[in-house]
């Protein structure tokens, strides 16, 4: 047997075996209200598997799928090789690609990708992915979000240990988007709730009203700016460091939020009471 057809055969089978404790794991994060959309968008998941120890030049002999032949090569087609050969989630086209080594990390971070991601428009593609806005330009979809990848992994971390709880063994693997959890960590704890509820619904218009569009913005922005230092440092093999009053300026706009977010509520009740 090749050797990449064996790899798929154990890795299909082992996550077979896992899929029904990773949904509930996704169920108890979530919450058991959300189960059957959870159940919907986890069951009967389309994946592309790929082998990232295989160098071949053909991907061919680097992927493998249950997804039929010529669908498969209608998919290659619309992306460059490499984005097969590297775990992601591809929302116009609901394909998973994940690692055929069962990196858990990978695959919990990018079924959670999944879990936030909601088609507002085909033509244009216009999706939202969790706190992430894209719009297809030229045939071309923007996909990378600093923030939004920070709050997934953070999310994906909470997942994972529901998975110990479940009795699923762990090896986490090391992700660069933890170097942005000093930025984001004081955000994510005050609105963890409505970061949840924005996967499940898909209403970041709200989600940004409800925080006060301005406050967000500027949090957005520096975060950003954080992001883009941090892969300037790691890229040179430096240690990733914040400022005191960088912290504070953005720990400074979550305060804000928060006032905005309960001011908000605060008057939505009153006028509701009427």
């Amino acid at each position: 047997m090749h050797k990449l057809e064996q790899l798929y055969n154990e890795t299909a089978k082992r996550f077979n075996n896992d899929l029904n404790i990773i949904i509930q794991a996704f169920i108890n994060f979530y919450g058991v209200e959300n189960s059957e959309y959870i159940i919907n968008k986890i069951s009967n998941s389309r994946i592309i598997w790929y082998d990232d120890s295989n160098r071949d030049d053909d991907i061919q002999n680097q992927i493998i799928s249950s997804i039929n032949g010529d669908e498969l090569t209608e998919i290659l087609k619309k992306r460059k090789k490499e984005a097969f050969l590297q775990s992601a989630y591809i929302v116009e086209i609901d394909v998973l690609i994940l690692p055929l080594n069962y990196d858990l990390t990978h695959i919990i971070h990018e079924i959670n990708h999944k879990i936030g991601s909601h088609i507002i428009s085909i033509e244009p593609l216009i999706q939202i992915s969790g706190i992430s806005y894209s719009v297809e330009k030229n045939g071309i979809v923007e996909y990378d979000n600093d923030l939004n990848e920070a709050i997934n992994q953070k999310m994906t971390l909470e997942i994972l240990e529901e998975l110990n709880k479940l009795g699923l063994k762990i090896n986490i693997t090391a992700s660069w988007q933890e170097q942005l959890f000093p930025v984001i960590d004081t955000f994510y704890a005050t609105f963890k709730e409505q970061l949840k509820n924005l996967n499940i619904s898909g209403d970041l218009v709200a989600f940004k009203e409800k925080l006060g569009k301005e406050y967000f913005d500027k949090f957005s922005q520096l975060v950003f700016m954080c992001g883009f230092r941090a892969r300037r440092s790691i890229s040179k093999g430096e240690e990733v460091n914040y400022s005191i009053d960088r912290i504070n300026t953005i720990n400074d706009l979550v305060s804000n939020m928060k006032i905005h977010s309960e001011t908000l509520s605060l008057t939505t009740k009153k006028s509701g009471a009427r």
